[in-house]
């Protein structure tokens, strides 16, 4: 399986060569934000109501 490209050598490659350039990367890139921030969200209400049980000496 070769490169598509004429030349078998870096110098001849003057375009881009990013497969996912100009498509949909930014929708997926926001989507992974997306979730790392509800992953935060989440979390951190998870801590705070484990934290506010033990503080009052719920289990």
């Amino acid at each position: 399986m070769e490169a598509p490209f004429d030349t078998h050598t870096w110098d001849g490659i003057t375009g881009a060569i990013f497969a996912g350039f100009g498509g949909s990367e930014p929708l997926w890139i926001g989507l992974c934000y997306l979730c790392v921030l509800i992953a935060v969200i989440l979390g951190w209400r998870h801590e705070k109501h484990a934290y506010d049980a033990a503080k009052n000496g719920k289990h």
